[in-house]
């Protein structure tokens, strides 16, 4: 997400968690509905203030969801998604080899590019108790035969993760989707 994006929702979330607590502060009778600035919202407040009964654990109860909604979204836009560390090839007195998991994305996502009618591959890494578990996305072409180039596709990128980086793959899953192709009209004659 670009940066503009993110601080557009991030100002966005603040502003509705504002509303939100306000809300929650004057359904409350904690506050008064003159409590923002230039008689912001003065009317829906003062309509807030005056609900009596089930309407107030309603609008408190909403209140609540949201603020809480908010600070959850504001919190996952400020912690970055974690991403994995390294993966230890060998470790000497020497020192220690590691390999970045995204180069690894990149070996297997060459390797299956040179597969005669796959037109564009997408990998992921993750460890697993076996190995390295590589899941790929796959655009091929119409009519290509997916049991076969499937197939193909698993033993290559197996094989060459395994040859160049020493590290074992313990499954190669793969989700194949044929390439759209544009309808053409047909000359009649």
């Amino acid at each position: 997400m670009s940066v503009f994006n993110r601080v557009v929702v991030v100002i966005i979330g603040v502003v509705v968690l504002a509303l939100a607590v306000t809300t929650l502060l004057v359904a409350a009778g904690m506050s008064t509905p003159e409590v923002l600035p230039y008689g912001w919202f003065e009317s829906q407040l003062q309509r807030v203030a005056d609900a009596t009964g089930a309407s107030v654990i309603g609008i408190i109860a909403v209140s609540v969801v949201i603020a809480l909604g908010m600070i959850a979204m504001l919190f996952f836009e400020f912690v970055p998604l974690r991403t994995p560390g390294p993966l230890l090839i060998s470790s000497t007195e020497e020192g220690s080899i590691t390999i970045d998991a995204e180069s690894i994305c990149v070996l297997a996502e060459s390797t299956a590019a040179t597969i005669h009618s796959v037109h564009q591959v997408k990998c992921r890494i993750r460890e697993g108790a076996g190995g390295l578990l590589i899941s790929c996305r796959v655009l091929v072409a119409l009519a290509t035969n997916i049991p076969e180039v499937g197939i193909e596709l698993q033993i290559k990128i197996k094989e060459a993760v395994e040859q160049f980086t020493g590290l074992a793959v313990a499954q190669v899953d793969m989700q194949v989707k044929y390439k759209p192709v544009e309808a053409r009209r047909l000359a009649v004659r």
